[in-house]
């Protein structure tokens, strides 16, 4: 198996119809974005990348983890926001730049000598298939979750919502199992990007509308109306990114399937 049949890397523009803030927005408006699928990744590839891609600070934190699955979840994790950089910002050496962890475990970029990678944001996601990250600009912020809930996930996503989420949902014509999929991508995405982690009331990300357009859904938020989340569905997993709500692609946003 080629490491390019498991690792799929896409870099994408966008564009805003109104410009703000004091940066150069040709900086700011675009992103990388790398999905690792963890089934056709082979454990020797997964070994090379690791020793190419990830620092001695890194190894050692990874080797701290006491339960071989969060191990191995921040190693797949890692290991996509390196390629994701390196992808963004093609001269960069992915070993001197470091991924720590904020107050709230968000992932930061920290570079341990060498460019400054400051001006950049990371988000991180994975689940038992999938490992994905995104890197962006700071000046812009962003948020991906992949995720693909199992059916005892259903209930503790649904029972919750009220009454005009449920009624909003019920016009979309997806299962059950593709409705909660459909929220629990989103919203974990836009925690992410509010860096509030799911610490909060899940109520306070209920959506304002969600829009079926040709290959994805669009959601805009009651409480956070600067962001809006653009969601796809596959058969290994579902995709979200958040990203500020004037914003959108510059042509069809990354391929998904």
């Amino acid at each position: 198996m080629r490491l390019s049949d498991a690792i799929k890397i896409q870099t994408f523009e966008l564009v805003r119809d109104r410009a703000s803030g004091s940066f150069d927005l040709r900086d700011v408006l675009s992103a990388t974005l790398v999905v690792i699928d963890l089934d056709d990744l082979a454990p020797e590839a997964r070994e090379e990348l690791i020793v190419q891609l990830l620092n001695e600070g890194e190894l050692t934190r990874r080797d701290s983890f006491e339960h071989a699955r969060r191990r191995d979840s921040y190693t797949h994790g890692r290991l996509a926001a390196k390629i994701a950089l390196q992808s963004h910002w093609s001269e960069i050496d992915p070993r001197l730049i470091s991924i720590e962890s904020g107050i709230f475990e968000q992932p930061i970029l920290s570079n341990v000598v060498g460019e400054n990678v400051s001006n950049l944001g990371v988000s991180i996601s994975h689940s038992d298939r999938l490992a994905a990250a995104l890197i962006f600009h700071r000046g812009h912020p962003m948020g991906i979750d992949v995720d693909l809930p199992s059916e005892d996930d259903v209930g503790p996503v649904l029972d919750g919502l009220d009454r005009e989420t449920r009624e909003m949902c019920a016009t979309i014509g997806l299962s059950k199992r593709d409705t909660a999929s459909l929220l629990w991508v989103a919203r974990e995405s836009l925690a992410k990007t509010l860096t509030t982690g799911m610490m909060t009331p899940l109520d306070i990300y209920a959506p304002s509308e969600i829009t079926h357009k040709v290959d994805h859904y669009v959601l805009g938020y009651r409480n956070f109306a600067q962001y809006q989340t653009y969601v796809w569905s596959g058969g290994s997993g579902w995709l979200a990114i958040t990203l500020p709500a004037r914003t959108r692609f510059k042509n069809e946003g990354p391929e998904w399937s």
